[in-house]
């Protein structure tokens, strides 16, 4: 039973995720208008550039924040993260020069590095069993419709109003959410609750044991952050430019893509009710494998389009799938340091190979990013069906597995 309190826990926390996600792909959603008018943006490599330089600044700041955050303080830090953001977006519209627009996208990623060590662990910590894959999945949805939005305004208010317009509006939105968010989760905890999270915290974090609770799942997570990259970041260039697609149309394909993994997102906790987070996670690399073949050699609009909508489904259910998977299998004083080292795993996978999908780009075609997603999928569902069998990551269900008893080394936590 999610109580009232817990509700507004997991109110406050999807709409930082909303806010968050959505800042993070205001600015590549304008890139081909920057890229083809020469304004900032003047190639490909420019955005792999910015997106590496990214990457440092998120997995420094992510690890500072994993270290040190604490569960109790959890609606202040992800206030901070609005404000740092929203602040960063309104002054990115009065850069000049492309590294200044760099700089305040410095700023944007130090902001959104705070949300998923903290509000996902915060999730975890409330959450438990059952009740844990329905919050995921939720607080993911919500992560999705802030792109959705992002997608569906962005297009329209550069093209009609200029490329700052969806800047200035979605840094005021991050600004209004630092007060509906502290509003939300008032008082989230009881005194008792803040005297043991106090007594609990009196124990140092852990990073080798956090590392240990998540490292099965790297491969994934590393795919899951460079398949979110390199959408972003080339998939509206992919239909503008090598498929003729208008930009307002391209906000429109993209949001059908988002509006689908809303669905699936929303969808997960019946999903892995039925199928099971393994099985899940491998039906969902099968449907990727096969977009990204079309993505990276079809030329056909309609058909691509409805590659969007697959993909969105298959994508948007492996992020709460391993997100759950991580916070049933961490201690819970190390959750905010192993989901502070997922998301930083997740950033890596999407900066570098970003960074190569720009060169990739350059030299072979905007297509080329998703002939590279469509192998990497093949190598991790081969690497997950092996973990699999050998028992490695729980079977959940899955018929692919042996008849072998899981290592002794997998602990599930409930707490």
């Amino acid at each position: 039973m999610i109580t009232g309190k817990k509700r507004r826990i997991l109110g406050s926390v999807s709409l930082h995720h909303a806010c968050n996600d959505a800042s993070t792909v205001v600015l590549p959603s304008i890139f081909p208008l920057l890229c083809t008018q020469g304004l900032l943006i003047h190639s490909y490599s420019d955005i792999g550039t910015t997106n590496l330089v990214g990457l440092v600044t998120a997995v420094i700041f992510q690890a500072f924040v994993g270290h040190f955050a604490r569960t109790r303080h959890s609606r202040y830090y992800l206030a901070v993260d609005a404000l740092l953001v929203g602040t960063s977006l309104i002054l990115m519209t009065k850069a000049t020069s492309y590294w200044m627009l760099v700089l305040f996208f410095i700023g944007v990623r130090m902001g959104t590095s705070i949300y998923h060590p903290v509000g996902i662990s915060w999730i975890s910590h409330v959450f438990a069993g059952k009740n844990l894959n329905r919050a995921m999945g939720f607080q993911s949805a919500f992560g999705n419709i802030g792109v959705l939005l992002a997608f569906a305004s962005t297009g329209f208010l550069a093209e009609h109003f200029g490329w700052q317009a969806p800047l200035y509006m979605w840094g005021m939105i991050n600004l209004s959410a630092v007060a509906i968010g502290l509003y939300l989760s008032r008082n989230p905890y009881e005194k008792s609750e803040i005297a043991q999270q106090i007594e609990e915290e009196k124990e140092p974090v852990s990073w080798i044991r956090a590392f240990h609770g998540i490292k099965s799942f790297i491969p994934m997570m590393v795919l899951g952050g460079l398949a979110w990259g390199i959408t972003i970041n080339y998939a509206p260039s992919l239909l503008n430019h090598r498929l003729g697609v208008p930009m307002s149309i391209t906000g429109i394909i993209m949001g059908c893509w988002m509006s689908a993994g809303t669905f699936s997102a929303f969808s997960y906790g019946r999903i892995s009710a039925i199928l099971g987070r393994s099985r899940t996670l491998v039906y969902a690399y099968i449907a990727i494998a096969v977009v990204a073949v079309i993505f990276g050699l079809g030329r056909n609009v309609p058909v691509t389009i409805a590659a969007f909508a697959v993909f969105g489904i298959a994508l948007f259910a492996t992020y709460p799938a391993i997100l759950s998977f991580i916070g049933s299998s961490v201690d819970p004083k190390n959750r905010t340091a192993a989901f502070s080292l997922a998301s930083n795993v997740m950033i890596i996978g999407n900066s570098i190979f970003s960074f190569i999908s720009g060169r990739l780009s350059d030299s072979f075609g905007i297509n080329a990013p998703f002939l590279l997603l469509g192998v990497m999928t093949l190598l991790v569902l081969a690497y997950l069906v092996t973990m699999i069998r050998t028992g490695r990551i729980s079977a959940d269900g899955c018929r692919i597995a042996r008849r072998a008893e899981p290592h002794l080394y997998r602990r599930e936590f409930t707490a």
